[in-house]
């Protein structure tokens, strides 16, 4: 009898020691790495971009005077003449039919500038009134921008904007009056900007970016990174850290944006808060987290 109760009294010793283990790890949560930011205050301008194209105001078409044959052709696409270069000899069809080459029509550039294209080559029949070529006043360079009717405000002479080339290069230009017609179909209206730019094809297609200011004074500003959001875009928090190693869900206020940072409009932040830059995604109020470098 004593020894079973010797054996049952260590049975009990054994099950509550591997109990007590098991509870021991359960309370164990497991922290979560994370990397800090701090705020910082300053603004970030609201950008709106535009698409715009490049047009020449001042063309010259160059057209045959007479029904005539080209015999000689002087320019190509991209030439660039002065006003009384010779362009072109034409040859009546008289003289095309005799073969004669004497007293041709000579055809010159009426004013400087660069030629756009050329649309008679050498031995074809030219109509009279046909296009030979047109010549561009380089000087002439505009940016006719796309402005739908809900963003007028843009439209306004001697407001400014950055044209954003397709090469990356970034030109400074002031709108100069918006134009008596409408795209009925967009409904936007184009409006004309010009720019100290080099020579440009016409109908090249540039991006054009407005920016203003939609808060006054400075605001803080945060890692996009560190600002995270429901499905519906509607609530924004941060989290931020009140000890080593707690991280607790703070609602903010956003403003304006880019690529790579947000203004937080409320609350106000501290450059001392610590604000979790990465691996806070998913993180619950008051999780357990540790701090890498």
């Amino acid at each position: 009898m004593k020894t079973n109760f010797m054996l049952f009294a260590i049975l009990i010793c054994l099950t509550a020691c591997r109990g007590g283990r098991t509870e021991q790890t359960s309370e164990a949560e497991p922290a979560t790495e994370v990397t800090l930011t701090h705020a910082v205050r300053g603004h970030i301008p609201q950008e709106t971009v535009l698409m715009a194209t490049t047009a020449y105001q001042n063309k010259t078409t160059i057209t045959a005077p007479i029904p005539a044959f080209v015999t000689e052709v002087r320019v190509k696409p991209g030439t660039r003449v002065r006003a009384g270069q010779l362009l072109y000899r034409l040859q009546s069809k008289e003289q095309h039919a005799l073969g004669s080459r004497e007293k041709q029509i000579e055809i010159k550039a009426e004013r400087s500038g660069v030629v756009l294209d050329v649309a008679a080559q050498i031995g074809s029949y030219a109509p009279e009134g046909t296009t030979l070529c047109t010549i561009v006043e380089v000087a002439s360079l505009v940016f006719e921008i796309n402005v739908p009717c809900e963003q007028r405000t843009y439209a306004k002479a001697g407001n400014r904007c950055t044209l954003e080339l397709p090469d990356g290069t970034h030109l400074t230009a002031t709108v100069q009056s918006p134009l008596a017609e409408m795209n009925a179909a967009s409904q936007s209206e184009r409006v004309v900007a010009t720019a100290d730019a080099p020579f440009l094809p016409e109908g090249m297609n540039v991006k054009a970016v407005f920016t203003s200011r939609s808060v006054s004074g400075s605001v803080t500003v945060l890692p996009k990174s560190a600002v995270q959001s429901d499905e519906t875009l509607t609530e924004h928090w941060v989290m931020r850290l009140t000890d080593d190693s707690t991280a607790v869900k703070v609602p903010v206020s956003v403003g304006n944006s880019t690529a790579d940072s947000i203004e937080i409009l409320s609350p106000t932040f501290s450059p001392k808060d610590r604000i979790i830059a990465t691996g806070g995604y998913g993180l619950e109020n008051k999780a357990r987290v540790t701090v890498i470098q």
